[in-house]
This record gives C-alpha cells, sequence and structure tokens, in this order.
C-alpha cells in the first residue's frame, strides 16, 4: 500500500514539474523572439535598412507565428493543471506542441536564409568557403545540437574569416544562445516514465491476483470432484 502511494507521488511529481518547465519554455521562447527583434533591428541599422527591405519586416510574420505556437506550450500546461489523473494523453500533448515549438524556430532560420538570397549576402568568398567547409557537416550537427542541445557550430564559420555577416547567421546564434527545448525533452520523457513504471506495476498486481484465485480453483476443485464420484459409487 505504501509503495503505491509513493508511486503515485512520483507521477505527481513529474507532471507537476512537466507543468513547470511547460510554462518556463513558453516564457523562454518569448523572450528569445524578443531579443531576436531586437537583434533585426540592429542588424537593419546597421546596413541602412530603415524603413523598406528591412529583415525585422521580412521575418515578422513567422516570428509572430512562432510566438503564438510557443504560447500553446501555457495550455498544455493547464490542462495537467487541470487534470485530475495524470495520463500519456497530457504527455503526447506536451511532446506535440514541444516539436511544433522546434520547427517554428526552425522555420525563422529559413526565412533568414531566403532573406539573405533576395538581398544577395549568403553569397561571396566567405559564405562560399564556409560552405564548402562545414556544409557537409550541417545534417551531423543539426542531429547532435540546435534546439535541443548545444551544437558545435559555436563560430557559425569562424576561424580567420569570422561570422558572416547575414540575417541567417544572427538567427542561428540568437536561438543557441537564449532558447533551447532539452530541458523540456527531458521532463517529458521523465513525466512519461513515471506513468510506465505505474502502468507496469499495476497490471503486475492483476496478474498476481489473477494467478491466486486460479490456484485457489485449482484446489478447491479436485476436492469437489472426488467427493462427486464418492457420491456414485455403488
Amino acid at each position: 500500500m505504501g509503495k503505491s502511494i509513493d508511486r503515485n507521488a512520483t507521477v505527481e511529481k513529474e507532471f507537476a514539474s512537466l507543468e513547470q518547465v511547460l510554462i518556463q519554455t513558453a516564457d523562454d521562447a518569448s523572450k528569445c523572439l524578443n531579443v531576436l527583434k531586437k537583434n533585426l533591428s540592429e542588424y537593419d541599422s546597421r546596413h541602412g535598412h530603415h524603413f523598406i527591405n528591412t529583415s525585422k519586416s521580412f521575418m515578422r510574420s513567422d516570428m509572430r507565428t512562432a510566438k503564438d505556437i510557443a504560447r500553446d506550450l501555457k495550455h498544455v500546461a493547464h490542462q495537467i493543471k487541470r487534470s485530475h489523473k495524470p495520463s500519456k494523453s497530457e504527455v503526447h500533448s506536451a511532446r506535440n506542441m514541444m516539436n511544433a515549438t522546434g520547427k517554428a524556430m526552425e522555420v525563422l532560420q529559413v526565412t533568414a536564409r531566403h532573406y539573405d538570397e533576395k538581398n544577395g549576402r549568403s553569397t561571396g568568398v566567405t559564405a562560399a568557403i564556409k560552405h564548402a567547409v562545414h556544409g557537409k557537416n550541417d545534417k551531423e550537427k543539426d542531429a547532435h545540437g540546435g534546439l535541443f542541445g548545444k551544437s558545435d557550430y559555436h563560430q557559425d564559420g569562424g576561424g580567420i574569416l569570422g561570422s558572416p555577416d547575414t540575417v541567417e547567421a544572427l538567427v542561428k546564434t540568437t536561438l543557441r544562445d537564449n532558447f533551447n527545448l532539452n530541458v523540456l525533452s527531458f521532463q517529458i520523457a521523465a513525466a512519461e516514465k513515471s506513468l510506465s513504471s505505474s502502468s507496469i506495476v499495476g497490471r503486475a498486481k492483476v496478474a498476481v491476483h489473477e494467478v491466486k484465485d486460479k490456484l485457489k480453483g485449482d484446489k478447491a476443485g479436485p476436492l469437489h470432484g472426488g467427493h462427486d464420484k464418492r457420491s456414485v459409487t455403488p
């Protein structure tokens, strides 16, 4: 009985932590996008783009979408808080919203690249050398870093050439330094594991009771059968 209470307490603790991490991640995303907005304004000023063809206006729609999607992380947190019993449904909702947020942030990088291409800033010696040296490793880097952890592209093609002065590089650096989904991913897994452990124990208890009932039936069966046989013997 005590162990059952402990397991339930563990589940409740992990889901309470998940609720808090969801809220914190949503807040972090909002702060990160505000920093990005500021950085884009500085980039535009540096390049003399004050009213037309600014990176800030080019990115505005996707930034708003990313902020709206990230805000939905709080809706999942509220679902967990209102739920009387933690379930896999909340885990699935949290994971889906985490992935959607990650995709929205990735879209920002793609949009930034399009802006650079449109303005001819993704070409030139620096970009060409960077692409030749680092391009073949991009997929591997994204798999091990990005929003789910620190990436090893920490210089964005630095070295003797320095960082490329592009909106894509600015967006990547801003996201890397101000936002990641690593903690949320870990907490979702922890909440899911606590549910699985509780479920396994529950099924084991049912199996034990079924075995006990069967053993009781087996013991009672022969006695009654033997009694019946003796009663009909002439």
